[in-house]
């Protein structure tokens, strides 16, 4: 379990990180896609057991609801980030002259904070890890305590794929997820109950 102090370590040093705009560049972001690939694959077996003694999840069901669709979304994402990354030019009417033409770029948001639920330990964890990734932003996972196993594997390979001020995951309960929220993450990707959200909310506006 992470101590608050220890939180504001890693969010600090992922602040420090993304301001050397080193997740701007669109061939690091695929870089890193590339690599999340390659560590759901070469776990994949342990992802299984894992789901397996966490949720009583059958290896057929824990592939195809979690390992493959993240393999998927992977895949896609890679295909076509170069696309999506690309700026769109828009008409802004005829009101905004001189400015008629908008030019829109697409920017990170920063630092964000993934929260997962324990029942789709990895689909929600990894699988939001791809868009905060291809959007080109760092990213603190808080992975759920009640799936021990799950969080155990998911610490492991996340620290031995990434570097702790790029990628990294917590694990604890609602009070480590708390010294999460105190941290004012420039985006929080949650999935649960409205009720612990509009907790949060406050927990991030007071």
């Amino acid at each position: 379990m992470n101590s608050r102090e220890e939180i504001k370590a890693i969010v600090e040093s992922q602040r420090a990180f993304f301001k050397t705009n080193t997740t701007l560049d669109l061939s690091y972001r695929i870089d890193a896609l590339k690599k999340l690939k390659a560590m759901v694959i070469s776990h994949e077996k342990e992802m299984e057991e894992a789901l397996e003694k966490d949720l009583g999840r059958h290896y057929v069901e824990a592939y195809f609801c979690n390992i493959g669709s993240i393999i998927l979304e992977i895949n896609e994402t890679i295909a076509g980030l170069k696309k999506w990354a690309r700026p769109e030019t828009h008409f802004s009417g005829l009101a905004c002259f001189p400015s008629i033409i908008t030019n829109v770029y697409k920017m990170p948001y920063g630092n964000t904070l993934i929260i997962s639920p324990f029942n789709f330990p990895f689909l929600l964890s990894l699988g939001v890890l791809i868009p905060a990734i291809a959007g080109g932003n760092t990213a603190v996972i808080k992975a759920s305590s009640k799936s021990v196993h799950c969080t155990a594997l998911l610490k492991k390979m996340v620290d031995e794929t990434f570097p702790s001020n790029y990628i990294t995951v917590i694990d604890g309960g609602h009070d480590v997820a708390d010294f999460c929220l105190e941290e004012r993450f420039d985006k929080i990707f949650y999935t649960g109950s409205p009720k612990v959200a509009v907790k949060d909310c406050i927990l991030q506006s007071s």
